[in-house]
């Protein structure tokens, strides 16, 4: 969680005590070790990799689902399952202390974009999958994409009004 003056001020602080507390916290920016800032680098990077690849692990999950079930429950499984990843995204990237908003978007932007291809080609092979043509349920991968972008992207919209919402009050 970023310490803002805003955030202090609502705790009852004093603005010598506000003004004193940033200015020591800009100084310990400043002084950071260039090795834990490269570390830093890396926990993003790492982070990075670790979504994507569970995002890839998600959407591959989703194949028995998409070759026996054909209706609405499917759309509500993947909806849920989205929001749930979404979550521990927003959760994750919300911990790591030196990213801005840009680079959330940025983040969840490049993983959105990775994981609707993976829905893509999910949805492409189980359309193609024999079980599925004797059962025939056929999903447009499209529409699954965007439920799956939607569902993926509503923790993240949460999380981003939840913190302008606090930044008013």
């Amino acid at each position: 969680m970023k310490v803002t003056k805003h955030s202090l001020s609502i705790k009852g602080w004093s603005d010598e005590e506000i003004n004193k507390t940033m200015k020591i916290l800009e100084l310990a920016k400043k002084k950071k070790h260039p090795k834990i800032f490269m570390l830093d680098k890396l926990v993003y990077w790492i982070a990075l990799v670790l979504i994507i690849f569970g995002n890839f692990a998600f959407s591959t999950f989703i194949i028995p689902l998409l070759v026996i079930i054909n209706n609405l429950t499917l759309y509500l499984i993947i909806l849920l399952l989205a929001s749930s990843f979404g979550i521990i995204m927003s959760v994750l990237v919300r911990d790591i202390d030196f990213l801005e908003i840009k680079h959330h978007l940025i983040l969840y932007l490049l993983v959105a974009i990775v994981g609707l291809i993976n829905f893509l080609v999910v949805v492409n092979i189980s359309n193609n999958n024999p079980l599925a043509d004797s059962l025939n349920t056929y999903h447009n991968p499209i529409i699954v994409g965007l439920i799956y972008l939607i569902g993926f992207f509503i923790p993240f919209t949460y999380f981003l009004f939840e913190e302008k919402w606090m930044k008013q009050h």
